[in-house]
């Protein structure tokens, strides 16, 4: 049987600079990018929990929450034994974000905490483009249940506005509709195996190989370093993402 090959290629990733902000899409503030860097720095000397930003302008066909996992291995985001880390990944370009937790954070930011940190002070900003201020609402967020889970306080810590109004849940008849739509597939794949794989071949074929990345340049603003978060990199794919 022939081995099916990726739909998009992965691409490699820089070393990390000793700092917790990567802007590599070239978004972010200065002023956001200096609060942000001296929370995560103090945040990680007091408890170990390592939080790491990462944008990029696009991904070229790679799923963010794969990404967000990967930066979190290959850079050892948190303590080695203790895996602490936590890294928020944005892609401008797919409008995309993904919040990925290290095993030694899962227990305090399970996956629903995080999408709704995410619906309720993140994803607002994103879609009007304010990227700045969505970014930093998941640094403040997060750091927020670090320190209540270790029973710390950060220094100067803003304190988070109202969380935005989540959406509505999905009504009885478009929950319906989901369901006779989803038994239709599966009675035309059990009748046409062939079917499947002919959609699955056609969406791979679709897929970029190429390796431009689009998105490595730059991503400091003169930070000064000392970060000092990586060295970890437990990650299982605990996290949630949205599309804004």
């Amino acid at each position: 049987m022939a081995v099916l090959a990726p739909a998009f290629a992965q691409v490699k990733l820089p070393p990390p600079d000793d700092r917790s902000i990567h802007d590599f899409a070239g978004v972010l503030s200065p002023d956001a990018v200096r609060a942000m860097e001296a929370r995560h720095k103090e945040l990680f000397q007091k408890t170990g929990v390592a939080i790491v930003v990462v944008t990029v302008k696009n991904l070229e066909g790679e799923p963010i929450d794969d990404f967000a996992v990967r930066v979190g291995k290959e850079w050892g985001a948190g303590k080695k034994g203790e895996d602490r880390g936590i890294v928020v990944a944005l892609s401008t370009g797919d409008r995309r974000v993904f919040i990925a937790t290290g095993y030694g954070v899962e227990g305090f930011l399970p996956d629903g905490k995080v999408g709704g940190i995410l619906d309720g002070y993140v994803i607002p900003s994103l879609r009007s483009n304010d990227f700045s201020r969505g970014l930093e609402m998941a640094s403040v967020a997060l750091t927020e249940e670090a320190a209540k889970e270790y029973g710390i306080k950060i220094e100067g810590l803003p304190t988070l506005p109202a969380p935005a109004r989540g959406s509505r849940p999905p009504s009885l008849l478009s929950t319906l509709f989901f369901l006779i739509f989803l038994a239709i597939l599966v009675f035309a794949f059990a009748r046409n195996p062939a079917l499947f794989w002919l959609l699955l071949m056609s969406g791979r074929g679709r897929g970029r190989r190429g390796g431009g990345f689009g998105g490595f340049s730059g991503g400091g603003f003169g930070s000064s370093g000392g970060f000092g978060g990586f060295g970890g990199g437990g990650f299982g794919g605990g996290g949630a993402g949205r599309g804004f």
